[in-house]
């Protein structure tokens, strides 16, 4: 089981960066050591980005921050993936940690938030919902005013979303992304 939603969370990030060829916060935490995530907001930011927002670690990640500016924050990933671009000059960048997965697009020669997959249980928004969670618990948190493909449900609040993967009713992926124009 935990090999297919990790195939399905790969697949899913994969959507979201090939998607970047076609052209109120909502913060979520990290929670060592507990079965169920606890969300809260974090005073220390990047970006200016309104919308949804991640948050992680005592600090809130904005879609559109710059990158630089996240890493402060964050220190060394585990890894970087790089590619050329298909929808800006440069290259993109996927920032691996160890609960997160960040996916940037290059301009005037730095990163810039575009996509934020969460990679295990220990963070949740702050609806409380994280890798796992119900398809019960997912409607109580956030409700109406979703959209919906191929179990994708989809919330769009300014320049931002926050989708739900749904396989056989529990959340098996969590993404933050940003609308590009």
């Amino acid at each position: 089981m935990k090999k297919r939603i990790i195939l399905i969370i790969i697949a899913a990030a994969a959507i979201f960066a090939l998607a970047a060829c076609g052209g109120n916060q909502e913060p979520s935490q990290i929670s060592p050591g507990n079965p169920t995530p606890t969300p809260t907001t974090a005073p220390a930011q990047a970006g200016t980005q309104t919308g949804f927002a991640f948050a992680i670690s005592g600090h809130t990640i904005h879609m559109d921050a710059n990158m630089g500016d996240v890493l402060d924050m964050l220190g060394e990933p585990l890894g970087i993936f790089e590619a050329p671009s298909c929808a800006f000059d440069g290259i993109d960048r996927i920032f691996q940690f160890p609960t997160i997965q960040i996916h940037t697009y290059p301009l005037d020669d730095q990163d810039f938030v575009h996509t934020i997959m969460i990679r295990d249980d220990s963070v949740a928004t702050v609806g409380g919902i994280f890798l796992g969670s119900s398809f019960d618990d997912l409607m109580a948190a956030y409700g109406d005013g979703y959209s919906q493909e191929a179990g994708m449900f989809t919330f769009t609040r300014g320049r931002t979303t926050l989708s739900f993967l749904v396989e056989n009713d529990m959340v098996v992926s969590i993404l933050y992304g940003l609308i590009m124009d």
